[in-house]
């Protein structure tokens, strides 16, 4: 497993992000909307709007499906769907800059009305809502952006469309939404809208404590509990590690533990704080599995201490054996000026073959002239 997959897999949850404000230049939202071939739907308020849509897209849609859409007030430090033009022509997603200007879609069934997809776009960029009608409601109030929001949350029996709409909920500018995520992860029945509203929960401010709350609940599934840990870890929150440190000592769930961990290694408020505490747990912790979770992420950070630490595990004569296969793999993981030399060293003279052939296997895996030598040598003999 290597860090790049793993980190895609557990931090790339959603297609947005919450990142530090950067002012883009923007045209206003109604010239945005305006290029984007909506149809505009005229109404007294959102529902009459939504309701006249839903005439229109049953008497008009000729695919069968349509889009009704609005925007809404956006939370500062929001990212989503953003492309840049590079240097060189080239276009990528980027984090860097926060948008204002966004709407949240519905794609409906002509037949049913039942809305089977939602999503939120950036206005101030083209998508083609794959060939169907979209019927611009125009720009919502909070109040009724969360009815309309949370009544899908509410009954949606697939989680899906629930879980996008607790998204779109979360990201709302309003001083409302942590208790109404709050609401949402006591009275849901469903996993993943709950666990999408713990996430968000983690980007609210003022909400550590109750996510420890969640950690620390043994009557808790271990996946929500294990959310609220990594939420506490990604949170703006400046007490976020000390949270994180306390929890570890509360909880006994394994699984959860390692969640803490985690949540303190991407923590990035106290670099220092949290390179310690892993450290103390890849000392002192007495569950193997536990040890090795720690010791891997102390191998993703940065330092001459981290380094420090995971040599002296693999080289301690009474170290456990799968501990220290763990310490050569993150050191592997280092830079190759860092890592090379020390697993060469490992490869020849560590006393066990088991640890010798792991520092020959992650050697096989750079290329690096100093570990072709070595498999020279090795060859020669």
């Amino acid at each position: 497993m290597m860090i790049t997959s793993f980190m895609l897999m557990a931090l790339l949850i959603f297609d947005f992000a919450v990142s530090t404000p950067m002012e883009m230049p923007a045209e206003p939202a109604a010239a945005q909307v305006a290029n984007q071939n909506f149809i505009p739907v005229e109404g007294g308020s959102l529902k009459a709007k939504m309701d006249a849509a839903v005439r229109l897209g049953r008497a008009s849609a000729r695919s069968g499906k349509y889009w009704t859409g609005y925007q809404f007030n956006v939370k500062p430090g929001i990212t989503v769907d953003v492309e840049w033009q590079g240097k060189k022509g080239e276009r990528s997603s980027t984090e860097k800059y926060e948008t204002r200007n966004l709407g949240i879609f519905f794609l409906r069934e002509d037949e049913s009305d039942k809305i089977t997809r939602v999503e939120v776009y950036n206005l101030e960029r083209q998508h083609d809502f794959n060939g169907y009608p979209v019927y611009w409601l125009g720009r919502a109030t909070n109040d009724e952006s969360f009815a309309r929001l949370k009544e899908l949350i509410d009954r949606d029996a697939t989680e899906k469309v629930g879980e996008r709409a607790t998204m779109a909920l979360a990201i709302h500018d309003d001083s409302r939404i942590g208790q109404m995520l709050e609401s949402i992860v006591r009275n849901s029945t469903a996993e993943r809208i709950r666990k999408s509203a713990v996430f968000w929960l983690g980007q609210t401010e003022g909400e550590t404590m109750f996510l420890s709350e969640l950690v620390r609940n043994d009557q808790e599934s271990t996946e929500i509990r294990k959310q609220a840990a990594f939420a506490i870890g990604v949170s703006q929150d400046a007490q976020a590690l000390t949270a994180l440190q306390n929890l570890y000592s509360q909880v006994s769930n394994r699984e959860v533990k390692k969640q803490v961990i985690f949540g303190a290694f991407v923590n990035n408020k106290n670099s220092d704080a949290a390179v310690d505490f892993l450290i103390q747990i890849a000392e002192k912790e007495t569950d193997r599995e536990t040890r090795k979770q720690a010791i891997f992420w102390l191998g993703q950070k940065a330092g001459q201490r981290s380094l420090e630490v995971l040599g002296q595990t693999v080289e301690r004569t009474d170290e456990d054996t799968e501990v220290q296969k763990q310490a050569v793999f993150a050191i592997s993981q280092r830079k190759k000026d860092e890592s090379v030399p020390m697993l060469v060293k490992l490869a020849k003279t560590h006393p066990k073959p088991e640890v010798r052939k792991q520092a020959l296997f992650w050697l096989g895996q750079v290329d690096d002239e100093r570990a072709l030598e070595l498999f020279k040598e090795i060859l020669s003999k």
